[in-house]
């Protein structure tokens, strides 16, 4: 039956992979970002980082998704006195990001922080610039320690591609949900989808495992 119905539903696989890259690439440029304005000495930067991190890693995936997909709408709505509605995929990686990014900002911050001191003051001591400390000093030891948290985080934002539907954007549940209400047969076709997603998840974990010991060990 899955098979049978394969033209509607697999195509929405693309936009599981669409909203994911978008996502991750978003998510790690407000990771950048967000994780600078945590390790600054200017307390109102920090206290900025700290209440986005705070805010979007505690608010649940579902709940951020479902609030900018309604809310900001019928705010301007009010507004505006007219009728105002966001592209459902605008909204899905806005939101998705937002939250990924809180993630990503603490793994860059930890990241950085598990470089120890004396050698950053080494560096500086040998007349090291800023950024080329950065470059030459911190950066290869930091990517190191935050690979596996890096790429659980990215495994985590695919997974979440799943939410998606919530929001109409006609990813592979979105597909498998119009085909079961018009069949009756929910349990081959979600059965099936969770063998794709399994297949999946389970690939790039290995991927992930693959890329990240060797960058490991280099550190040992």
């Amino acid at each position: 039956l899955f098979w049978e119905y394969k033209a509607v539903m697999l195509p929405g696989l693309w936009y599981n992979f669409l909203v994911f890259f978008l996502v991750v690439g978003f998510g790690i440029v407000l990771g950048l970002a967000f994780s600078t304005l945590r390790l600054s000495t200017n307390i109102v930067l920090r206290a900025i980082g700290t209440f986005y991190t705070g805010l979007f890693r505690n608010a649940p995936e579902y709940v951020t998704l479902v609030w900018f997909f309604y809310v900001p709408a019928l705010l301007l709505t009010k507004l505006l006195g007219a009728n105002v509605s966001f592209e459902p995929l605008v909204v899905a990686v806005m939101a998705l990001s937002l939250s990924s990014g809180a993630f990503y900002t603490e793994i860059f911050r930890a990241g950085i922080l598990s470089v120890p001191k004396g050698h950053v003051e080494a560096a500086r001591g040998m007349g090291m610039s800023r950024t080329l400390t950065l470059r030459r000093i911190i950066l290869p030891q930091a990517v190191r320690q935050m690979l596996p948290e890096f790429f659980n985080e990215c495994i985590s934002v695919f997974k979440g591609t799943t939410l998606v539907s919530l929001v109409m954007v006609p990813d592979l549940v979105y597909g498998v949900n119009l085909v079961s209400s018009h069949t009756g047969k929910a349990l081959p076709l979600y059965t099936g989808v969770a063998l794709i997603y399994f297949a999946i998840v389970f690939a790039m974990t290995t991927m992930a495992e693959k890329l990240s010991n060797p960058w490991r060990d280099k550190g040992n």
